[in-house]
């Protein structure tokens, strides 16, 4: 389908007239023809996106999802949402403690990774070379520290 088509498919599905029932009754002044345009400027954004993930757009208070499936299928999702929230903050009585791990880090840690299943198979083949085994050995403690 093209632009045009999952824009009109997507309006002609959508009860617009429940929508603006809704609006009237928050005293919020809309007419048809702004969220006609509205809903076409979210589904182009969605359309026009390069991404090959779910992604999703919103402006005021509609938000059109698009998702894919299994490479084959793609589905676009409107929906008008109003929400209620509420937020609380508060200090923990102890902060827990977090391990950062920087990108360096995570690359070491996998280097070490291949390197000791490296090891561990240059082992299994020569099961009497002592290099090999205090490798492994090695490698597993570094690894522990790491982690």
């Amino acid at each position: 389908m093209n632009l045009e088509e999952i824009q009109k498919e997507l309006i002609e599905n959508f009860d617009l007239k429940k929508v603006m029932e809704l609006l009237d009754k928050l005293d919020e002044n809309y007419i048809e023809v702004d969220l006609i345009h509205n809903i076409k400027g979210l589904v182009k954004m969605a359309y026009l996106s390069r991404e090959m993930e779910d992604i999703s757009f919103s402006s005021g208070h509609f938000i059109i999802n698009r998702s894919y499936y299994e490479g084959e299928e793609v589905e676009y999702s409107l929906s008008f949402l109003l929400e209620v929230n509420t937020n609380l903050n508060y200090k923990l009585e102890k902060a827990f403690e977090t391990k950062n791990i920087n990108e360096k880090e995570l690359q070491i840690k996998r280097k070490l990774e291949e390197l000791l299943i490296f090891n561990q198979n240059a082992l299994k083949e020569n099961k009497d070379d002592y290099v090999y085994e205090a490798n492994v050995q090695r490698i597993e403690r570094i690894i522990e520290i790491i982690n």
